[in-house]
């Protein structure tokens, strides 16, 4: 019961992260766009933590290497597809180096990648995670 409170904690920085990035991005004045940046970071660093440390541990209590093996690449493709996040921020909000346009993209190319590797990940060890009923060996992606 441990990791419901760790992840009801990961939760709560999670949700602390995402509101001080939009206050970071609608702030006009430049010291509280910075502070709301940094405090996000703060609240960013818990949620990497749960994910690569307390996380892996829960998995590795299961005492499964296909499990294990799997969370470890999804885990670590999730942390650093978000470390790309505040980078972006940092250029485009931050410096005003980037553009609007560029902005858009690059966050819309993040959110892509994040989220197919993600599933497809997922879907292609459904057999490795205990899928339930009939098993089809069949490796046909549509």
């Amino acid at each position: 019961m441990l990791w419901l409170l760790v992840f009801d904690w990961c939760g709560f920085w999670a949700v602390l992260m995402i509101i001080s990035g939009y206050m970071a991005s609608v702030s006009v004045v430049t010291t509280v766009k910075w502070f709301w940046f940094l405090f996000g970071i703060g609240m960013f660093m818990p949620v990497v933590y749960s994910i690569a440390r307390t996380f892996r541990e829960t998995v590795i209590v299961r005492k499964d290497p296909e499990v294990l093996e799997l969370y470890g690449k999804v885990a670590w493709l999730t942390i650093i597809i978000w470390c790309f996040y505040p980078i972006v921020w940092l250029f485009s909000e931050g410096f005003a180096s980037f553009s609007v346009s560029f902005e858009t993209v690059a966050l819309m190319i993040m959110d892509v990648v994040a989220k197919c590797a993600f599933c497809f990940m997922i879907t292609s060890a459904h057999e490795s995670l205990g899928a339930s009923g009939p098993v089809s060996h069949s490796r046909e992606y549509v």
